[in-house]
């Protein structure tokens, strides 16, 4: 059958439109692209909750699975591999770890957390530098967390950028002035600094704020001291002492050793050595293998002329540091004041022998020997010592004493 002209004209005018009518529209596509695209984000969100708390709970292998699978479906999103980049953390896979973080800021370069947590590789490393960057810049991503410049000025104090840790963490102190972390790293600081007035301040805030903060009592005791304000330091050991016991409940305090320390040797300083003897003595209580303890209890003890006990803890020292000259030294002293100066001259050699650069042992090894009226070696002793330091007036005056 032959069609004619007219109708096949018609049907060719016509068929473009029949295609284009049969052919899916561009918008139809893109419609459906992007609820496929949703659907795979809302199932991989299943996926990465899943791995949350799978990590959280500690059960790395599932967190694994269910990270692979999130990022299957949706692998542009940087927090399912920062949390990949968390799990090879915990996992010890250091390695592993960074290629993680830094996938995740190939995708979001201001990813905080991601910042934060390759910091922590880098400090493993002892990457101090790539650390600190890395801190600062998960401060900068996210201002609200004082975890991040904490941990930066942290480092910083380690590495001894005393400057940098201090400037970084006073550019924090208005936005987190009631954060007793912050004042604690201060006063870190200014200890390092030999500033040791500023520390005591800087810890006093930090205690105020958090008055049960491990350790940081014993640092405002210690930096008072070091300081030279003996009063202060005293108070705040006997108040530490005195928390300590109300906490015990009528039970043996477990009181730490610095504030016992602190506590009689600010005594000492005030010259209320009676009070020092007895804090002493509850310290080797408490501690009865302090070596340093027992030390300070034979000087007080010798300084009330406490002679039995001062010889008691002298042997105590010897016995738990027996290469320790101070021990030696003490147990010469305690000879020395009974009117024993044979025996005196034989503990002050043994001090001598484990210390020959000491120059208080060799000057009291040489006082020791005028005393036995042995002056020839006094005079040998002293007048060596006191060519080794001419500057000390102990010896000069040792030196001179033992001439006449």
């Amino acid at each position: 059958m032959t069609i004619r002209p007219s109708i096949r004209a018609a049907v060719l005018l016509a068929l473009p439109v029949v295609v284009a009518a049969c052919a899916p529209r561009t918008a139809g596509v893109e419609a459906r692209r992007e609820a496929d695209e949703r659907f795979r984000r809302t199932t991989s969100l299943v996926n990465y909750d899943q791995a949350r708390q799978a990590f959280e709970s500690g059960d790395l292998a599932k967190a694994r699975k269910e990270l692979d699978a999130a990022l299957a479906r949706s692998e542009g999103e940087a927090r399912y591999w920062c949390l990949y980049g968390r799990v090879e953390l915990e996992s010890k896979r250091l390695e592993r770890a960074i290629e993680m973080f830094d996938a995740a800021l190939a995708r979001d370069p201001k990813l905080a957390e991601a910042h934060y947590f390759r910091g922590i590789v880098h400090q493993r490393w002892s990457e101090a530098d790539a650390a600190i960057a890395d801190y600062l810049a998960a401060t900068e991503a996210d201002a609200e967390k004082l975890a991040y410049p904490l941990a930066a000025a942290e480092l910083m104090v380690s590495d001894r950028r005393l400057d940098d840790a201090r400037a970084l963490l006073q550019s924090k102190l208005a936005y987190f002035e009631h954060n007793a972390a912050l004042h604690e790293l201060l006063g870190d600081v200014a200890s390092l600094e030999g500033d040791m007035a500023a520390a005591a301040r800087s810890y006093e805030r930090a205690l105020v704020i958090a008055p049960d903060a491990p350790l940081l009592a014993e640092k405002v005791v210690g930096a008072y001291f070091g300081a030279g304000e003996w009063q202060r330091s005293l108070d705040s050991a006997r108040r530490m002492r005195e928390g300590a016991v109300r906490a015990a409940g009528g039970v043996r305090a477990e009181v730490p050793n610095d504030v016992f320390r602190h506590e009689g040797r600010s005594l000492s300083m005030l010259g209320r050595m009676a009070e020092a003897k007895s804090v002493f003595a509850d310290e080797t209580r408490h501690y009865p293998e302090d070596a340093e303890a027992w030390r300070d209890y034979a000087t007080a003890c010798l300084a009330t002329g406490d002679l039995s006990r001062a010889e008691a803890a002298a042997e105590r020292v010897v016995a738990l540091s027996t290469d320790d000259f101070r021990g030696y030294m003490l147990r010469g002293f305690v000879a020395d004041r009974a009117g024993r100066a044979d025996e005196a001259v034989r503990w002050h050699r043994l001090s001598v022998a484990r210390a020959a650069g000491d120059l208080d042992a060799r000057i009291a090894l040489g006082l020791a020997l005028r005393a036995a009226g042995r002056r020839a070696e006094s005079l040998e002793v002293l007048g060596a010592a006191l060519k080794d330091d001419p500057a000390s007036t102990v010896a000069r005056k040792a030196f001179a004493g033992a001439s006449e």
